[in-house]
């Protein structure tokens, strides 16, 4: 093996690493649809504000490391190209993690009262924007696109429970703090899936 066929791998690593804590991010946010106590939830405001923070800084270093591994090695070709889906994914995400700490903030403006766990059919919802998540991820570590219909399925999924959700606002003279709350949530929701999304496309564009 290369030095820079390594020091590759070494980088999709530790892109792999951020996935692996963006998952978590999802698993804890979903855990405030779940429960009304308020001492739970505050520990989840807490770690999924942690693992944003975390994210960032990972964020950070892959971009300095794949910037220098660029200088380092001149990589032409599909290397080069992997280079830029490192970098992109590294954003997409982080941005994830940013949506799951929009969705704890949202829940603790609601506090002490019961916080998201009142918003009705969105938990069930979880189900699949892990599995479009965990889809993506191991496509971009296998650099494949054997689960792009997965991604894609779930994707079509998500936005029309969020265009249903927007209906639900609209046709009605007076929103209730509910149902506003509810499109504001799914909204993130949306966009944790669109991520997901963006990612299968970086790995696509790398097929020949």
């Amino acid at each position: 093996m290369s030095h820079m066929t390594r020091d590759l791998n070494n980088l999709r690593d530790m892109l792999m690493r951020m996935t692996l804590q963006a998952i978590k991010s999802v698993e804890i946010t979903r855990k405030l649809f779940k429960t009304s106590d308020l001492n739970i939830r505050k520990e989840v405001w807490k770690e999924v504000d942690n693992i944003s923070k975390v994210l960032d800084t990972l964020r950070e270093e892959i971009i300095n490391e794949t910037l220098s591994f660029i200088a380092r090695y001149q990589p032409l070709g599909k290397e080069l190209r992997i280079t830029r889906t490192l970098i992109n994914a590294a954003y997409d995400i982080f941005r994830i993690s940013r949506y799951c700490r929009e969705i704890a903030r949202i829940d603790s403006m609601l506090s002490p009262d019961n916080g998201i766990s009142s918003i009705k059919d969105i938990d069930p919802i979880f189900d699949d924007v892990l599995r479009a998540l965990n889809a993506a991820f191991t496509d971009l570590k296998e650099l494949t696109i054997k689960r792009e219909s997965i991604v894609r399925s779930v994707d079509e999924i998500i936005d029309l429970h969020y265009m249903n959700t927007l209906k639900e606002v609209t046709s009605s003279p007076v929103i209730s703090r509910e149902k506003a709350v509810k499109a504001v949530l799914m909204r993130h929701v949306e966009r944790i899936v669109d991520h997901a999304q963006y990612i299968e496309n970086y790995v696509r564009e790398l097929q020949p």
